[in-house]
């Protein structure tokens, strides 16, 4: 019976952060700019941008979930 309430409690869990991950807010903290999407022409924006702030340390860290 135990085991029951742990899986029931973990498949709530984990359906709450789906819940979350899916329909969570999409905006950023007040301050920070706004995120962007790495498609095509987010990508050429991107670039723009890291190539105009070439007078001062940029750092750029690319971080994969796999």
């Amino acid at each position: 019976m135990k085991r029951i309430h742990v899986a029931l409690l973990v498949l709530l869990v984990l359906g709450g952060a789906w819940v979350y991950y899916t329909w969570g807010p999409r905006e950023s903290p007040a301050g920070q700019p706004p995120l962007a999407w790495l498609d095509e022409p987010g990508v050429a924006r991107f670039k723009e941008q890291f190539n105009a702030a070439g007078g001062g340390h940029r750092i750029l860290i690319l971080l994969s979930p796999t």
